[in-house]
């Protein structure tokens, strides 16, 4: 994906991404306008401090969260490419009611909690997000006893495991709730 902003897409590589995350052309190209516009450096990648820039990213509390999952989860050496960039943004795609995109935007949503990647959310993990989500809003303690109690209802073994999680969230339309509009 070249390093110069002036380098326009190659149709294979539009096809080949299209192929990969079901984005129109026109989708794509806006995307890696998007793309772009973010890489300051002009480096063919993003990087934290990129991501750190996304208006609508800066004011979310789990931003720091989120980012780590985009570019550990989905990158490589602490940074991202636009094929990388388009196959995570393709799971926030509206509109698709198939299992898998279902399935892809909860792994994304468990992933964002279990950040040791040993597929179970603990008591530490769930207290670090509530942190993130209401910090100085809660005492330490009532963090701590919501944490305690969430696991205790949820995790057998004192973790919350994927499909624990799953179940929690059953009713929830994920799609609607994790999902942007890509404008054609």
């Amino acid at each position: 994906m070249g390093s110069n902003r002036s380098i326009l897409l190659q149709k294979d590589e539009i096809q080949l991404i299209a192929n990969e995350t079901g984005f129109t052309s026109a989708q794509i190209q806006r995307l890696y306008s998007r793309f772009t516009s973010l890489d300051k450096n002009n480096t063919g990648y993003l990087h934290k401090q990129d991501f750190e820039r996304i208006p609508e990213l800066h004011i979310n509390p789990l931003k720091d969260r989120i980012i780590e999952v985009l570019i550990d989860d989905n990158g490589h050496d602490e940074k991202i490419n636009f094929r990388q960039f388009a196959k995570v943004f393709s799971t926030f795609r509206r509109g698709k009611t198939d299992t898998v995109s279902k399935d892809n935007k909860l792994k994304f949503l468990f992933s964002v909690y279990d950040r040791d990647k040993d597929n179970k959310i603990s008591k530490d993990e769930l207290r670090m997000i509530l942190n993130m989500l209401v910090g100085a809003n809660l005492p330490e303690e009532q963090m701590n006893a919501i944490a305690e109690r969430t696991i205790a209802e949820l995790g057998a073994d004192g973790n919350i495991t994927y499909n624990q999680f799953v179940e929690t969230l059953e009713k929830i339309d994920i799609d609607e709730k994790m999902s942007m509009k890509f404008l054609t």
